[in-house]
């Protein structure tokens, strides 16, 4: 039973502070229009019941627009990054069959592209969230490519074209011919694709009617609800207009969280979960191919 009563209040607790302060100081006004209502206004005034419901219902459907907006931009975000994993896996693929070995040992390209790959997804997850690229990503990289971020206003697009460069020379090499080209090309360019997608949303913001007007309608109608109730409601009026307030404020904090996809949220794109998820699907393939490789020798 602790146990339970532990979860509930945990879930409690944070449901409640999901929409922060707001909630608090509205849950104040709430009650301070309640206490000069009913103690201190002899000639009570009120808001009739038709006009408030009516913005109501306006305002129910503004937010739902620009949740619906929101909603979009996030699950497309998402799907970019589906991609992006799936992409990945080819890539891996297409490197491990398609690019020849020199002898009965892998070839060491394959596990120099497999590194850059990682940086490469790590770098964007930064890129996408205007952060500092990660540490981690001088293990998986050359001191002076790394000492060149600085320097470019697209390092995950830097890694990308060195592991074309890194490729176009295997070519040359006489380990990929044409048509293998093409197709890890091919693949490379939808990675390209990808992470074009993503930009596109980083820096594309919702117009700011989108985001300003809600919050303050939102604002406006919290502040003129409990004078419409509280005639009626009377005492009951705070925990009535407190409810009210508190699903129309998390519905804009849901609806501002959705629309950034990659900042910091409750709800962002778990990037780094992707990025893990992508190395350890690299670093298997790779394993299985070195250990088949060995096998072969044998």
């Amino acid at each position: 039973m602790p146990t339970l009563i532990r979860r509930k209040y945990r879930f409690l607790h944070k449901t409640l502070s999901y929409t922060g302060w707001s909630l608090f100081w509205l849950l104040i006004w709430d009650i301070v229009v309640t206490v000069d209502f009913m103690l201190f206004v002899d000639d009570r005034m009120s808001l009739p019941s038709m006009p408030l419901t009516l913005l109501g219902s306006a305002l129910a459907m503004l937010v739902s627009i620009r949740n619906t907006s929101a909603y979009n931009r996030w699950w497309e975000a998402r799907t970019l990054w589906g991609g992006m994993v799936n992409s990945s896996r080819n890539f891996a693929r297409q490197v491990l069959i398609l690019v020849d070995d020199p002898g009965d040992a892998l070839n060491p390209i394959k596990e120099v592209l497999f590194r850059r790959h990682v940086a490469y997804v790590n770098a964007l997850a930064a890129h996408l969230k205007k952060a500092p690229i990660p540490e981690r990503l001088a293990e998986l990289l050359p001191a002076e490519e790394v000492a060149r971020s600085g320097d470019t206003n697209n390092f995950p697009n830097d890694i990308l074209s060195g592991s074309a460069a890194l490729i176009a020379q295997e070519y040359k090499a006489g380990r990929l011919d044409s048509i293998r080209l093409a197709r890890l090309e091919s693949t490379m360019v939808d990675i390209s694709n990808w992470q074009g997608g993503m930009e596109r949303i980083a820096n594309t913001p919702l117009p700011y009617p989108y985001v300003y007007f809600p919050r303050l309608f939102i604002s406006l109608f919290c502040l003129i609800v409990p004078v419409g109730l509280v005639e009626s409601l009377g005492w009951f009026t705070p925990l009535a207009s407190t409810v009210v307030g508190f699903m129309l404020l998390a519905l804009e904090k849901i609806g501002t969280d959705l629309q950034s996809p990659f900042s910091e949220s409750q709800h962002q794109i778990q990037m780094t979960d992707l990025c893990a998820n992508i190395e350890k699907n690299l670093s298997s393939m790779f394993r299985e191919s070195e250990n088949a490789s060995v096998r072969s020798t044998e």
